[in-house]
């Protein structure tokens, strides 16, 4: 563990420094195979605002959008009825440890690269399309929903309306709650 926070420290002092180097390891992180040395990174980008970044934060969302996630229903299908299958991190024995680990990863990845997206300003057409589908899309953790509401709310335009508009029912209060301050900023 301390080599993985040692690397994770390295990324948060990289998002202070302004060199090229730590531009760059930053960017190389973001394809790191340890997800938290990824998150670590797409938080730091944040602190560093640089448009070049774009497309290393969409090449790392394309990646995580592939990976396969915890789902609930289908990892504790197999429970018996009024077992509590909420989420917690107590797994059914016989759990994989790829199923605990995505569990654990979820949607942060993602949602650190959204907040990213607000912070930097990056309000490119390619990004407030992501942020558009991920807003909205109920298969995405509530975190990313929440996280891309409120970066479309810091970098959307009217275009942007319909996504936040219709986050605005989602069922989880953090995102309805971004998506409806987005709504206000765009309107």
């Amino acid at each position: 563990m301390t080599a993985q926070f040692d690397r994770m420290e390295t990324m948060m002092r990289a998002g202070t420094e302004r060199d090229d180097a730590s531009f760059r390891l930053l960017l190389d992180a973001l394809a790191d195979d340890d997800w938290q040395v990824r998150y670590t990174a797409a938080v730091a980008l944040g602190d560093r605002p640089d448009l070049t970044a774009l497309d290393a934060l969409l090449a790392a969302l394309e990646r995580e959008d592939a990976a396969p996630l915890f789902s609930q229903p289908r990892e504790f299908a197999s429970l018996p009825a009024g077992a509590n299958a909420r989420p917690v991190c107590d797994f059914p024995e016989g759990t994989t440890p790829a199923t605990i680990e995505a569990w654990h990863r979820r949607g942060r990845v993602k949602q650190a690269v959204c907040t990213t997206f607000g912070l930097i300003g990056a309000a490119d057409p390619r990004v407030l399309a992501v942020l558009q589908r991920y807003a909205v899309d109920q298969a995405q953790d509530y975190a990313v929903r929440a996280a891309a509401n409120k970066a479309l709310g810091l970098i959307g335009d009217r275009a942007s309306l319909p996504a936040v508009t219709q986050a605005t029912a989602d069922q989880e209060w953090c995102t309805k709650r971004e998506a409806m301050k987005a709504v206000v900023r765009l309107s």
